[in-house]
């Protein structure tokens, strides 16, 4: 007798639903996408213990007759795709025809829909795969389903759930995307009868960003859009200096379909480069419209997973509409009062080596904009050789004195290299370096890129090198350690285009060449570094992503004295 055997349905049943419905979530979000699919205008959801214990996701769409909602319980049986070619241009959010069937198989369902015009209702009853009933019922025009004892016949699958706030954030996240995909329908959700999200219908995005985000959140995004032929792009999205741990505040869609797809995420962070901080996600929403044609949405069962014809059109499309948006002044995190808008910074403190106190450290504002008070900010003292504490209009300032000079120096050097090959020196001493085999084929691979940012190398033996010039801004520092994570950083980029890759190497360089923790600062130096980082691009960070400074505003610290 042979050893493969067909497995019997209900086995086969379960193991399919497992791909569908992993917790409680994946049932709101499925029965969310059939209720928008019909049309509802009024969505409302209801979730006991996080949902492990009662689902139940009520709208006013288009409802069915007792013979569809009987069959939409088998595998497979959908009103929204009928040929193999429609598979090439989904429109509607569900397609599959499995997610009834996947939910009935290890939960207990209870249907109940009606198509209104006063057509006869009827509420079908399934317990785990079985039907147990079907009746007559009276209800408007929609559809209503509640979910109950999810995964009490899969005891494997019911031990991995989460807590029951865990289930319960994952459930609020699947709501809210679908809010903020379909502001022209009403949401509201509760939890034991405790209403945790309520958007009423919005008359566009940006209000439905307030009632889904908050309205402090809607305040802070800045809109943008670009077309690009039958794509279209619609961002909002906060300054840089705004962002979070997770990704909670990022909200991608496609055609108005959630999803979580690494190219638009990478497409994101691209966007957002090196003025995002370091294993941090920015607050942004993006909507992405696309011919249905041009994208499959028939990668994986949750259908969170998308592929497109084109991705590197998607990708730069979204990058420039957020690189616009940020461009914007709107959008700029600044340093001071918004009100002030500097010159540039003073000349170098007197004595002072040009290398690292060069007065085009800080990029000019326009002619014509008013040079602010000197004691717009205002430095203060310097703290165990490593901070400036510094004052404004607005409070205290405490300032890293070297992610500070890093950020001045590092947009320097995007601007020389904007315009040409950076400045190198001739070194009097030429060192010499040993390399491993990995550097010693980057050092070749990438020749043209390092004589670009300053490195001029010449072969000095087996698998040693001679560095006969290196970027000016070192000065006298030793250029061997910069010039070892410059390959470093070259090796991590592999698959990246030389111009993507520039901007890395200058961070690293602006990194060696800055100010370092326990060098004392003179007050003259130290004022120097506050003005230029005012004229900065981004000065709320450092390009590796540190935070350059910390704020104590004037009334924390007068309710801290009782003063207020």
């Amino acid at each position: 007798m042979g050893r493969i055997r067909v497995l019997p349905q209900t086995v086969a049943d379960r193991i399919a639903a497992g791909e569908v419905v992993e917790r409680p979530a994946s049932v709101v979000r499925e029965l969310l996408d059939n209720a928008l699919d019909a049309g509802a205008r009024r969505i409302e959801v209801d979730l006991v213990e996080g949902g492990r214990a009662r689902i139940g996701v009520a709208d006013d769409g288009c409802g069915m007759d007792p013979d569809d909602a009987l069959l939409a319980f088998e595998r497979h049986a959908t009103s929204k795709i009928a040929a193999p070619d429609d598979l090439g241009a989904i429109r509607s959010l569900g397609f599959r025809g499995e997610a009834l069937a996947a939910i009935a198989s290890v939960a207990r369902v209870e249907l109940v829909t009606s198509p209104g015009e006063g057509s006869e209702g009827c509420r079908v009853l399934f317990d785990h795969g079985r039907l147990v009933g079907r009746e007559p019922a009276a209800r408007a025009r929609g559809t209503t389903v509640t979910v109950e004892r999810l995964f009490a016949n899969v005891p494997a699958r019911l031990k991995f759930l989460k807590s029951v706030g865990t289930e319960l954030e994952h459930c609020l996240r699947v709501c809210t995307r679908s809010a903020l995909a379909h502001p022209e329908t009403g949401f509201r959700v509760r939890h034991a009868g405790k209403p945790l999200l309520v958007a009423p219908p919005a008359a566009g995005i940006r209000e439905r960003i307030g009632d889904v985000l908050g309205s402090r959140w809607a305040a802070r995004l800045v809109e943008g859009r670009l077309a690009d032929g039958d794509l279209r792009v619609q961002v909002f999205a906060a300054p840089a200096d705004v962002h979070r741990p997770t990704r909670a505040g990022l909200h991608l869609f496609v055609n108005r379909r959630p999803v979580r797809d690494p190219l638009l995420l990478g497409a994101v962070r691209d966007a957002f480069g090196p003025s995002l901080p370091s294993g941090r996600y920015p607050v942004a929403v993006v909507y992405l419209e696309i011919p249905p044609e041009q994208v499959d949405v028939n990668v994986h069962p949750t259908k969170t997973e998308v592929r497109f014809a084109e991705p590197r059109r998607v990708r730069g499309a979204v990058v420039a509409a957020l690189r616009g948006v940020l461009a914007r002044p709107d959008a700029l995190p600044r340093l001071g009062p918004p009100s002030a808008s500097p010159t540039g910074p003073a000349a170098p403190p007197a004595g002072s080596g040009a290398t690292l106190w060069d007065a085009r450290a800080a990029a000019p504002e326009p002619p014509g904009v008013a040079e602010p008070p000197a004691d717009s900010v205002r430095a203060l003292a310097q703290f165990r050789d490593c901070y400036i504490v510094a004052e404004d209009a607005e409070g205290l300032l405490v300032v890293d004195q070297h992610v500070a000079h890093e950020r001045l120096l590092y947009e320097r050097l995007l601007r020389d290299a904007a315009s040409g090959p950076l400045p190198r020196q001739v070194l009097l001493f030429p060192p010499t370096v040993e390399l491993g085999p990995e550097e010693g084929e980057l050092v070749e691979r990438h020749a043209g890129t390092l004589q670009r940012i300053g490195f001029r190398i010449e072969p000095f033996g087996d698998r040693t090198v001679v560095i006969r010039e290196a970027p000016q801004i070192l000065g006298s520092r030793p250029v061997e350690g910069p010039l070892r994570e410059v390959l470093a950083a070259l090796g991590r980029g592999d698959g990246v285009g030389a111009e993507q890759l520039v901007p890395r190497l200058l961070a690293t360089i602006a990194c060696h060449a800055a100010v370092k923790k326990g060098m004392p600062l003179t007050r003259e130096k130290m004022d120097y570094l506050l003005r230029g980082l005012r004229c900065c691009e981004v000065p709320a960070h450092c390009p590796h992503g540190r935070a350059i400074s910390i704020r104590i505003e004037l009334d924390r610290l007068e309710r801290a004295f009782g003063r207020t």
